[in-house]
């Protein structure tokens, strides 16, 4: 019986990934981690399926692994670098949400929604914070009456910031999840993501509804 010698295999896989990092490439003008796995590359693929090519395309320079602790992903968008940053341990997660779409997939496509909202400043605009009454408020002053503010409670989230948000929102607003309220930009980056998967149920109240709308104007454009 032939057996494939370990090195053989570890090369057959290299050249799987330097082909699928080269594709992926051609399709979306962004650079892959070389690190990255072929049944990784395949998820960051899916992920990207759910977009128009012709819009996607040269957005986002290049995605990287590293170890983030508690963080699953981050979005660098400073003028030089425009680049999505992946927690390898989201690959292996088996969770799902309600609607039965991976959380690993769901990472993904939050992070894009950081990349489309530098392009579209949505949660940039008066519309979109006045919503949920955002205001920026120091971590260090006291939250003004009627307000709320996210405090970050997971261990090892270190590479997300402070624990508390330097943003306040008006209490009793709607997102999608606890984390949304941490700031205008995680509220639209969740709130995109939930709506490209069409988890709609996720759009509570008043407010959820003025922001799935804004969303779905947003998604009909691109």
């Amino acid at each position: 019986m032939n057996h494939i010698k370990p090195y053989r295999l570890f090369e057959s896989v290299e050249k799987e990934s330097i082909g699928l990092i080269d594709k992926f490439k051609r399709d979306y003008g962004t650079d892959l981690d070389m690190k990255l796995k072929p049944y990784q590359i395949e998820i960051i693929n899916k992920a990207f399926s759910h977009f128009d090519k012709k819009f996607i395309k040269n957005r986002i320079q290049k995605i990287k692994l590293k170890d983030l602790g508690g963080v699953h992903g981050k979005w660098t968008d400073t003028e030089k670098k425009h680049q999505m940053t992946l927690n390898p341990t989201i690959f292996d997660f088996k969770r799902q949400f309600d609607s039965y779409v991976p959380y690993k997939i769901f990472v993904i496509v939050h992070e894009i929604g950081h990349c489309i909202d530098h392009i579209e400043k949505i949660s940039y605009s008066k519309k979109w914070q006045a919503i949920s009454g955002w205001k920026k408020c120091d971590i260090n002053d006291r939250i003004p009456e009627g307000y709320d503010r996210y405090i970050e409670k997971r261990k090892g989230r270190e590479e997300a910031g402070p624990k508390k948000s330097d943003w306040v929102y008006k209490e009793g607003s709607n997102f999608c999840r606890k984390y949304s309220s941490r700031n205008p930009r995680e509220d639209f980056a969740d709130s995109f993501a939930f709506a490209v998967f069409k988890d709609y149920d996720k759009f509570e109240g008043e407010g959820g509804k003025e922001k799935l709308q804004i969303i779905k104007e947003l998604l009909s454009k691109i």
